[in-house]
């Protein structure tokens, strides 16, 4: 009998530690900008640098730089529009967020304003706080994106209002009120620390090109030596808006 006892107690452990051994091999949750990540453009750029999508910068072509340049903390994603086709077509049909039918989405992530560095925000401000328009790619979901808030960190983000920046008046009533709630990230300049003190991710557009906008610094996944942080690109930011006479706080100049 005591050996049976003893045979029982081993499994017992045996199993415990098999368990505990599962659950340090399960991998940790995505972080919220990976999940938004969707790849970069393969088109040729528009622009060079940050200095050109600061605001105040000189347009180049057919290229507006960003209307404002903040930093700030998101706080929250919500559902924004869906639509049945691509949304650059002129009769692009809405349908609702979580719908069968929905061909793309795009989600509103919620930023509370701590500072305008450049430029001013208007239409779309509200509350302290813009939503930036960034697109839901497929298998990713809000509540997915909800519970890793903890992980979307704060950022500097170049925007102007997607009503604004619509090259034609939105057909469906629907579209227009969407786009005039919302800001767009312009040159994909999105550059946020996921936790105090970490190098910066640049999750909408590729390695390569996050790297040459921050001279080599930011990566969109993991970060190497010598990465920017978001003091080091805030006070770059800060001279690029001075030059550009757009800064809010000329102190800095």
């Amino acid at each position: 009998m005591r050996h049976l006892r003893l045979l029982t107690a081993v499994a017992a452990l045996a199993a415990i530690g098999g368990c505990a051994q599962a659950q340090a091999a399960k991998p940790a949750p995505a972080s919220f900008w990976s999940q938004l990540h969707a790849g970069g453009g393969t088109g040729e750029y528009l622009f060079d640098s940050l200095d050109d999508i600061t605001p105040g910068a000189k347009p180049s072509g057919v290229f507006r730089p960003a209307a404002a340049l903040v930093e700030g903390t998101v706080v929250g994603v919500e559902p924004g529009i869906a639509y049945a086709s691509g949304d650059d077509s002129a009769t692009a049909r809405v349908v609702p967020y979580d719908s069968e039918e929905a061909v793309i989405r795009w989600a509103s992530v919620v930023i509370k304003v701590d500072k305008v560095h450049a430029g001013k925000l208007g239409r779309g401000f509200a509350s302290g706080q813009i939503r930036l328009r960034v697109e839901q790619p497929t298998g990713t979901t809000l509540d997915g994106l909800r519970a890793s808030l903890g992980t979307a960190g704060r950022g500097i983000f170049y925007v102007d209002s997607a009503l604004d920046r619509a090259r034609r008046r939105p057909a469906s009533q629907a579209t227009q009120a969407y786009q005039a709630a919302v800001h767009l990230p312009i040159g994909q300049g999105v550059f946020v620390e996921e936790k105090p003190g970490t190098p910066l991710v640049a999750p909408l557009t590729d390695e390569e090109r996050a790297a040459q906008l921050l001279g080599g610094g930011a990566q969109t996944r993991s970060a190497g030596a010598g990465a920017t942080t978001l003091a080091q690109l805030r006070v770059r930011a800060q001279q690029s808006a001075c030059e550009a006479g757009t800064a809010t706080d000329k102190s800095t100049c």
